[in-house]
């Protein structure tokens, strides 16, 4: 390899000219509006770098250190670049010998490679990152249409999750369990279930998953072999960790970090109501005999949460105050991004989808799970539904999508952007 590069450095003083005049062009697999607030950014890191060696600025040094992955990153991919267009070069020119020419051919292959590469490091440099990715996070799931068979399958969507967690080594626990028992054939059927599962990271690990999932089989009380259709929504919520059991009795101190106005994840404990109730339940040695079941209402939203699950009062405020917080917060950001997504639609031609559709369909009968979003389906249910790696592949190919739809977010805003710069340029101009 490195005689290879010395060899084909020899051959290429020759051609300087020439290649001054290819490099204007960029590989047509980015954009140019990328590449420009790529360059821009590269530019603005180069700049405070330097100003930050002459005098110390904290503020400076943190957005430092926010530009430095996109500045490396494009470093590394004009390099790349370069390379295949030096190679690209040496293989069309007519007076290039053979053997170097067979060997610059094989040095191609590895340095597009390494260009695709580097062009995917330096597109997910340039997306923001989620604000709540390193956090934990609480996964919700019920059922919707299809009445018991619909709560049937909550069941195995909980299943399937609690073997995902354990593959990965996500620590987890069930913070709310509110099952079916009105008859023998329904004792596997959940209302509503939630998971907190407080690995750090998790959010950003399973927030694809969030939206309708759909189930088509035949159900264990149909008698003539009909295919039936339900469904299961499933939520996932970022979540602050318990930094201590020292809490106030409102709850108003229930997560660390949530006292702060501008966070997504402040309530004022005055538009909070709290019902203090029975447990209610099938029966058990606690439940109807203690007042330790709590319902919060966020009265600004009407957002409820009611958990009764702990026999301690105090525990089940506490856990009602998290999913409480973390549904207000979700919902503030769902309220934001949906306004970005009325801006960008008239640009970019579709708009967000919501949790309202359908994001997967299991299908029993063939086998198969596929994701209406990134196109993918594997023909290996069970899989699947044990929380394998097929379940890694569907997820990995919905992050794959998500992180095109934000790269067409980006885009559109720069071209906005540049659209306003142009009309106010011509404002002036007139």
């Amino acid at each position: 390899m490195i005689i290879r590069r010395l060899v084909l450095q020899c051959h290429q003083p020759c051609r300087t000219s020439w290649r001054r005049l290819s490099s204007k062009s960029t590989n047509p697999a980015i954009s140019p509006s990328l590449l420009k607030r790529a360059t821009s950014l590269a530019a603005e890191y180069n700049h405070l770098s330097r100003q930050i060696q002459a005098e110390y600025d904290g503020i400076k040094a943190k957005r430092i250190g926010d530009l430095a992955s996109i500045s490396r990153a494009l470093e590394q991919w004009l390099s790349a670049n370069k390379s295949v267009a030096e190679l690209q070069e040496i293989i069309q020119d007519p007076a290039t010998d053979p053997e170097l020419r067979s060997l610059a051919a094989e040095e191609l292959d590895q340095s597009s490679s390494t260009l695709t590469q580097h062009l995917n490091t330096l597109q997910s440099s340039l997306i923001s990152p989620d604000p709540f990715a390193d956090l934990p996070c609480l996964l919700e799931i019920r059922p919707g249409a299809g009445g018991s068979e619909a709560s049937l399958f909550v069941g195995d969507l909980l299943r399937m999750y609690q073997a995902y967690c354990k593959r990965h080594s996500l620590r987890f626990a069930t913070v709310k369990l509110d099952a079916e028992a009105a008859s023998k054939s329904s004792t596997d059927g959940i209302n509503e279930v939630i998971l907190e599962i407080d690995t750090p990271r998790s959010y950003d690990l399973l927030k694809c998953e969030a939206g309708v999932h759909r189930v088509q089989r035949v159900p264990a009380t149909e008698t003539q072999g009909r295919t039936h259709t339900s469904a299961a929504s499933v939520l996932v919520l970022p979540t602050f960790p318990d930094q201590d059991n020292n809490n106030d009795d409102d709850g108003s101190a229930a997560v660390s970090g949530t006292d702060d106005p501008t966070s997504d994840f402040y309530i004022n404990p005055s538009d909070v109501r709290t019902d203090v109730m029975r447990a209610r339940g099938a029966g058990g040695q606690h439940v109807n005999t203690t007042d330790s079941a709590i319902r919060l209402t966020h009265t600004p939203t009407g957002t409820t949460v009611s958990i009764q699950d702990m026999r301690s009062q105090h525990k089940n405020r506490q856990k009602a105050w998290r999913v409480l917080r973390s549904k207000i917060a979700a919902t503030r950001r769902e309220a934001r991004e949906e306004e970005k997504a009325r801006l960008r639609v008239s640009v970019i031609g579709v708009a967000r989808m919501g949790r309202g559709d359908k994001i997967r369909t299991y299908n029993w009968g063939q086998q198969r799970v596929t994701d209406h979003r990134s196109g993918v389906t594997v023909s290996r249910l069970a899989d699947v539904l044990e929380g394998g790696e097929s379940l890694d592949e569907v997820m990995e190919s919905v992050r794959g999508w998500q992180k095109e739809r934000d790269l067409e977010a980006l885009v559109a805003d720069e071209e906005a952007e540049a659209r306003r710069g142009r009309k106010e340029k011509k404002g002036k101009g007139s």
